[in-house]
């Protein structure tokens, strides 16, 4: 008999407000990056976005931590 080891976090199935939000913070820093690239590069406008951009990484990182159970 095999034993069968359980993931420790919850399962996807109860964390799916959480993976949404994480969706949507991708979706948000991906359209940032895209207003970026458009921008000159020391246009005061693109510094603002990338204050924002950086801002966003912060949080979907948190969230990622929290959701995996090491913050």
């Amino acid at each position: 008999m095999q034993r069968v080891r359980l993931p420790a976090g919850p399962p996807p199935l109860l964390i799916w407000r959480e993976r949404s939000a994480l969706d949507q913070l991708e979706r948000d820093a991906q359209a940032l990056a895209g207003r970026i690239a458009r921008l000159r590069p020391h246009c005061h406008h693109r510094i603002e976005l990338e204050a924002r951009l950086r801002e966003l990484r912060c949080r979907q990182m948190r969230l990622e931590c929290q959701l995996k159970g090491t913050l």
